[in-house]
């Protein structure tokens, strides 16, 4: 039985996939691993797991100079790690401060985001938009919920969660909807007493 080993250099941190042609082969490598290989698993599907256990308990233990390179590159792992975790809570924070900036100097007028949730009402859906629900828009959009509350009502569903786009002034030339689009998401009814 053909057998894969993972290995790992631990100076290079390169890995690679070693071929033996049985068990024996794969156990005799194991016993008398290389200084600075690391194994790090079998990496055929087919093996048994008395097989798996045999191979696991050959692999001849670190020294302590393949030790220190394998803590080494683990906290170099996880250096890198932060690092990138760093830069997109950066980028994160930048393109936040960018769409903030946006809205502040946007349109008043503009559609506003609007989330109803069937157990909390209605807000903002954008945290960086400091508008408030006039209630022309609040009168549109619960008139916009009971509407698809009808179409899902012989399901005894309703909507539970929604996204509408309302305007929250004075609608723009030639338009006669204050709400503008939206999407829900029906659930069950609750049981009425």
């Amino acid at each position: 039985m053909k057998l894969d080993l993972n290995i790992r250099n631990l100076q290079t941190g390169e890995r690679e996939q070693k071929v033996f042609d049985s068990e024996q082969e794969a156990l005799e490598f194991l016993q008398n691993r290389p200084k600075f290989s690391d194994v790090l698993g079998v990496a055929s599907h087919h093996v048994p797991q008395e097989i798996n256990q045999r191979l696991k308990e050959a692999v001849r233990p670190l020294d302590e100079e393949e030790k220190l390179l394998v803590k080494q590159h683990a906290a170099a792992l996880e250096d890198l790690a932060r690092k990138r975790a760093e830069q997109e809570q950066k980028r994160a924070a930048e393109t936040a401060a960018k769409h903030k900036a946006a809205m502040a100097t946007a349109d008043p007028n503009r559609p506003l985001e609007i989330r109803y949730r069937f157990d909390a009402g209605l807000s903002v859906a954008d945290r960086a938009d400091d508008r408030t629900i006039t209630p022309e828009a609040e009168e549109a959009v619960m008139a916009w919920i009971e509407e698809r509350n009808s179409w899902v009502a012989s399901r005894h569903q309703v909507v539970g969660e929604a996204n509408v786009k309302a305007y929250p002034g004075p609608l723009p030339d030639g338009v006669t909807e204050r709400v503008e689009s939206g999407t829900f998401v029906p659930v069950t009814a609750p049981k009425s007493d």
